[in-house]
């Protein structure tokens, strides 16, 4: 059976790949899902970059280059062809490149892309840092309350026994990434400010199943393995994790 590390290759090769591995491994597995999503997206926005519309000037200018070069390369009427097929490959990556900003640029805060980004974001932080899920250290409240100041939010004491916690990055905003002992096995917490939700969003893959959950500040995730009881962590965790001096 495929797992998302296979299933990634593929679809990094050719997103539009429907082998029944492929298939039946994305119907399963919700950030895989959503990962070829996004490439099929990103495939969308070059297909329809070919076809915006040339800002008005951009073909005469490039154009009067061409004649440019021409008139310059009287000399050697050999290569004459070479450089009119360089004015051509420019003017192609010109438009091409001012389509696909323009396109991107538009659609790049689509609310419902920004929310499949998270969560594929969550749990592609997680699978990067499966060592930590297993580290155990002191968390002294000196050290806590130091990553927590650094992203502009506060613990009480009544967070618990951590096995680690450490400053992280997700997306472009800096969070904390704390590791606890959940009844089965260790539990991920990612605290995450100004990754705003409207509402609770359900995370899975082939291992781990959790929840990113709205604040004031952001969002927390609180993520398992498969069969954990995430809820009290997670009530617990939302009581006790607030925005600075809130």
């Amino acid at each position: 059976m495929m797992d998302c590390l296979e299933c990634r290759r593929e679809l990094l090769i050719d997103p539009r790949t429907e082998t029944i591995d492929l298939l039946s491994h994305i119907t399963k597995c919700k950030p895989c899902k959503q990962e070829r999503e996004k490439l099929l997206s990103l495939e969308d926005a070059l297909e329809k970059s070919l076809h915006f519309e040339i800002p008005i000037g951009l073909a005469d200018r490039v154009l009067d280059i061409g004649q440019n070069e021409d008139i310059l390369d009287t000399s050697n009427n050999g290569s004459r062809g070479a450089f009119s097929g360089r004015v051509w490959q420019m003017a192609a990556s010109i438009i091409l490149g001012v389509g696909l900003m323009v396109y991107l640029g538009l659609n790049q805060f689509s609310p419902v892309s920004n929310v499949y980004a998270l969560e594929t974001a969550v749990i592609n932080h997680i699978t990067d840092e499966l060592p930590q899920l297993h580290e155990k250290h002191e968390v002294s409240n000196a050290r806590l309350t130091n990553i927590m100041t650094a992203i502009n939010t506060e613990t009480t004491n009544n967070i618990g026994q951590l096995n680690s916690a450490s400053k992280c990055q997700i997306r472009k905003n800096s969070g904390a990434h704390l590791i606890l002992n959940g009844e089965n096995g260790p539990v991920t917490v990612l605290v995450m400010p100004g990754e705003h939700i409207d509402k609770d969003l359900q995370i899975t893959s082939s291992r781990f199943k959790g929840t990113i959950y709205p604040t004031p500040y952001g969002s927390i995730a609180v993520v398992g393995e498969k069969g954990e009881q995430i809820s009290p962590i997670a009530e617990k965790m939302l009581r006790n994790i607030t925005a600075a001096n809130s």
